[in-house]
């Protein structure tokens, strides 16, 4: 149903999955349920996603025909959902030579589906315009246009419908798209200061030695390491709308080794941080744990 790009790390939906529109919808509709119950979801669709969402922001009144989830989206979007191919057209854009003699293409797009390969028009008669130097932005418009809109509009329609089923309010007028992807993934911010206020302790005092190692070292970390902090202390590295001062954190402190790695309740937010004896120790036994976390478990 959804097909996931390892260099932008999100999920776009497949146009050639055109079977599925029930499950497209089901999806709309539990996206659409963790935002009335204010449930961060790890989930990871591109913003242009949300664009699409809120075109139009709500549903047409008694017009089950009426186009939806179908806007205009740039360059800058299509980058954001297929930097391989953005590349490519980036290219074309910016190729010197005769376009017309030297790549011969009109104006089609190709793509697999199921073992074979589906060409497309991308205007009347495509198949018999070929791309030149004065039109190939055209091809470029047209093409990313396909590919966001036209090619997964079915798929996109039932999400569509499936997530306004449940989100329908003329609230979303009032909403951008970034504000509507802050609703369903939370806050991409991480403010470690807030989340130290918010902190509490059991087995130490935010004046020990073992506790100030912790916040100096975290602090210092690196943003990637930081969301694996939070992903490995809360199964998410998503922070509430609010920001991570409406967090609830608990540092735990438990009488073991100090050769042993910290651990996490990650259904209550709590780490369990052994009394290490220095900030070289901490930071190196920290590092571990978060960097192999997965899930539940170590990979």
């Amino acid at each position: 149903m959804f097909l996931y790009n390892k260099k932008c790390h999100s999920f776009w939906f497949n146009p050639s999955c055109v079977d599925c529109n029930q499950e497209y919808n089901l999806v709309g509709v539990l996206m659409g349920l963790a935002v009335y119950n204010s449930t961060i979801l790890d989930i990871r669709f591109p913003q242009c996603t949300y664009k699409k969402l809120l075109s139009p922001a709500v549903v047409p009144f008694n017009n089950p025909r009426a186009e939806v989830g179908k806007c205009s989206l740039n360059f800058n979007d299509f980058q954001h959902v297929k930097p391989d191919l953005a590349h490519g057209l980036k290219e074309l854009l910016e190729y010197d030579g005769n376009v017309e003699d030297d790549l011969c293409m009109t104006f089609e797009i190709s793509l697999p589906c199921y073992g074979s390969v589906k060409t497309t028009n991308l205007k009347p008669n495509g198949d018999k315009i070929p791309v030149t130097n004065d039109n190939r932005q055209e091809y470029v418009d047209l093409y990313i246009q396909y590919i966001l809109n036209d090619a997964i509009y079915q798929q996109f329609a039932a999400f569509y419908h499936g997530f306004h089923s449940v989100c329908a309010s003329n609230a979303l007028i009032m909403l951008r798209s970034e504000e509507v992807e802050m609703l369903v993934c939370g806050n991409p911010n991480l403010d470690l200061d807030a989340l130290e206020r918010v902190t509490t302790y059991d087995g130490y005092v935010k004046t020990d030695p073992t506790i100030r190692y912790f916040w100096e070292t975290v602090k210092g970390l690196t943003t990637s390491l930081q969301k694996k902090l939070v992903l490995f202390t809360t199964g998410s590295d998503r922070i509430p709308i609010g920001g991570m001062g409406e967090m609830t954190f608990k540092i735990i402190k438990v009488e073991t080794s100090s050769t042993m790695l910290p651990m996490a309740h990650t259904c209550f937010n709590q780490l369990i941080l052994p009394p290490y004896k220095s900030r070289r120790q901490l930071k190196q036994k920290l590092t571990i744990a978060i960097s192999n976390a997965e899930g539940f478990g170590l990979e």
